[in-house]
């Protein structure tokens, strides 16, 4: 379930059962020390308009329809919404339900692609409104930094996208590496020491093996260059990636455990 809150509009995080899309509202950790009054009128209308948009979404996104994206993405900004929001509990959890319906065999491959372009488009949409708000956080330096890559095979580049984007928000340094890149840029010597986490995104556990390969290569470096290894995507969501020694599996953006 996509958890926002019923206040200010944010986007909290994701809560078992994952399979379901449905939103339920709570408060965030700013709003819960205010103690808003969740029973007014106002509230409700505002859980139900963040509603609204994310099945009009949903809808437009089934339809390729990218014309309606933009009234519908300024419509959730105006209703308070922060464009990366939009993306990690809107955009982000379509792509997993368009994934189930192509495993179930209820959506082609045709439509999966046209979604995964109609996604793509909506995520450069909210990129741009992202740049206008420049509102990101500042991370002191030695905080450490995010290296974010799929797996090898995996070629869905939205979700991955969409995260770095969320972690840019949050403050944090990220860098896009592949199976080439990797090791040269964990080893780097101005980065030694420092901080470091490997986001890894799989979507078919058919990717698992070259994974593994992967993990084991980056535990092999040195340990000033040894990143924390975090491994999420479609894959691991739905509970089709075995445990793997020395990684974190994080099923869901709240995982990761940022503030």
């Amino acid at each position: 379930m996509l958890r926002w809150c019923a206040h200010c509009q944010q986007f909290i995080g994701e809560m078992p059962p994952h399979a379901d899309l449905s939103i339920t509202h709570g408060l965030c950790r700013k709003c819960s020390g205010e103690q808003p009054d969740l029973l007014s009128n106002d509230e409700f209308a505002h859980a139900v308009v963040l509603r609204d948009i994310f099945q009009a979404l949903f809808a437009a996104g089934r339809k390729s329809d990218f014309d309606a994206a933009g009234p519908l993405v300024d419509r959730a900004i105006v209703a308070n919404c922060r464009p990366v929001d939009i993306l990690v509990g809107m955009i982000a959890p379509m792509l997993y339900e368009i994934g189930r319906a192509w495993e179930r065999g209820t959506l082609t491959v045709a439509g999966e692609h046209e979604f995964t372009a109609f996604a793509e488009r909506v995520v450069d949409l909210v990129e741009a409104r992202m740049n206008q708000a420049s509102s990101q956080r500042a991370r002191l330096a030695g905080d450490g930094r995010y290296f974010l890559m799929n797996a090898p095979a995996n070629t869905h580049v939205v979700g991955i996208r969409i995260l770095a984007l969320w972690l840019q928000n949050q403050g944090w340094q990220t860098r896009h590496v592949d199976e080439l890149t990797v090791l040269d840029a964990l080893s780097e010597p101005s980065l030694a020491g420092e901080p470091k986490t490997l986001l890894v995104s799989i979507a078919l556990p058919e990717q698992c093996e070259a994974v593994r390969a992967l993990v084991e290569r980056v535990q092999a470096l040195p340990a000033p260059s040894r990143p924390k290894i975090v491994l999420g995507g479609y894959a691991v969501k739905t509970h089709l990636v075995p445990r793997i020694p020395g990684v974190v599996l994080a099923r869901d953006i709240s995982a990761l455990g940022l503030d």
